[in-house]
């Protein structure tokens, strides 16, 4: 008797399941489905180098929902987070000691158009950067806006520091 309860609660609860699923991965336009192209075509050979140099098998991932191409216009947004891995690599291939923490603790880059803390009148040329990366659980989390400078500089940055932790 109990096992047909729970038979019959799955059979009933599974659709509902379905329509959670669809929803955790929204429909891109067509724009954004473009430029998510775009971003996993120039992901492959920098994440490859860097899976390569620290012996990891990374992910990088974006959020092309909240992808705005008229603020991104004319600009190529993948170039931010190329400088990421660029730093993760350099870490593995130029610093042991980093590396030896770096496979333990970073699964994941992500590199995402949203939740952009704004530039503060006394920032400095690298500071507004710095303040949308974080070391969050396992993955490397880049906030882009488009008037961020010194990307590469500012990835090692925020790296050193947490994993110095």
């Amino acid at each position: 008797m109990l096992k047909d309860l729970t038979t019959i609660t799955l059979i009933a609860v599974a659709p509902l399941l379905l329509v959670r699923s669809a929803e955790a991965s929204p429909e891109l336009k067509p724009f954004q489905e473009e430029a998510k192209a775009d971003f996993d075509e120039a992901m492959a050979e920098p994440l490859k180098a860097a899976n390569e140099a620290c012996g990891l098998k990374l992910t990088v991932t974006s959020e092309y929902e909240k992808f705005d191409a008229k603020e991104w216009s004319g600009r190529a947004h993948y170039s931010w987070c190329v400088p990421v891995l660029e730093q993760i690599k350099s870490l593995c291939e130029k610093r042991p000691a980093y590396k030896k923490v770096l496979v333990k603790k970073l699964k994941s880059v992500s590199c995402v158009f949203s939740g952009v803390k704004p530039a503060e009148k006394k920032d400095g040329s690298s500071d507004f950067t710095i303040r949308n990366m974080e070391f969050k659980g396992s993955a490397f989390v880049f906030h882009m806006a488009t008037n961020q400078a010194n990307v590469g500089d500012s990835a090692k940055t925020v790296l050193e520091k947490a994993l110095n932790e």
